[in-house]
């Protein structure tokens, strides 16, 4: 699978000529799913182009709120999100972990709402550079991954996206994102023996220099494409040759 995260950027126009080119363009795969995540404000605009363009490319959003006893001004949930068409979400991504100090209880609650709503997450998991640097890598993915419950585990996408290689241009290497797959993946199933095979994508700084390395990669499921994703002919090329 291949992912396209606008995070904050995007205008109606440009998201027109984004789904215009990509539906033209793209050789969908059948078990690749393409999946465009715009800004919340968009998803239903959104959903018409893809409706008259490409139905094959599926819609995501970035956001959802968990599960509340108190009304929330501004909130969006996850039966919103399944009415206006969306089949998968963005949950613990550490841009919001760390701006909205996202506890682990509130990332296992939206995990829940989603599932509840047929919708698919994409849990994203990572390290900072200060914990990297400190061996810490395992014991943080250990307390992230926690947040799982054994038995919603074969139901979500697992995205490694180590936090200081978001946005900076610094990729990982191959082997440490294939020692963190591998590594992930084994302890979710040490969680739920019953599992299905988990697919683990990885996220940060993928662009077209570094893409087909990282994709080719046996522990690797597919992508997830911050930046890169925002211009077409890119993330068109990334998906049709990866």
């Amino acid at each position: 699978m291949i992912i396209a995260n606008w995070k904050m950027n995007g205008s109606k126009e440009l998201i027109e000529v984004w789904l215009n080119f990509v539906s033209k363009n793209i050789k969908i795969i059948d078990g690749k799913d393409c999946i465009f995540c715009p800004p919340s404000c968009y998803i239903d605009f959104s959903k018409h182009l893809i409706e008259k363009t490409n139905q094959s490319i599926r819609l995501g959003s970035q956001e959802l709120d968990s599960l509340l006893s108190k009304p929330l001004t501004g909130g969006i949930t996850a039966e919103m999100l399944e009415e206006v068409g969306c089949s998968f979400v963005i949950i613990g991504h550490s841009e919001q972990r760390i701006h909205l100090n996202e506890s682990n209880e509130l990332l296992s609650n939206k995990l829940v709402s989603a599932i509840d709503n047929n919708l698919t997450p994409i849990y994203c998991v990572g390290e900072t550079a200060k914990q990297k640097k400190s061996n810490q890598t395992k014991e943080v993915l250990l307390e992230q991954l926690d947040v799982i419950q054994s038995q919603i585990i074969d139901k979500c996408i697992i995205a490694y996206e180590p936090v200081w290689a978001i946005g900076t241009g610094e990729s990982a290497e191959i082997s440490y994102i294939e020692e963190v797959h591998s590594f992930i993946k084994e302890e979710l199933k040490n969680k739920n023996e019953f599992s299905k095979e988990i697919s683990v994508v990885y996220g940060g700084s993928v662009n077209l220099e570094n893409y087909k390395e990282t994709y080719n990669s046996s522990y690797v499921d597919g992508l997830l494409i911050g930046g890169a994703s925002l211009n077409h002919s890119t993330f068109t090329k990334i998906y049709n040759m990866s």
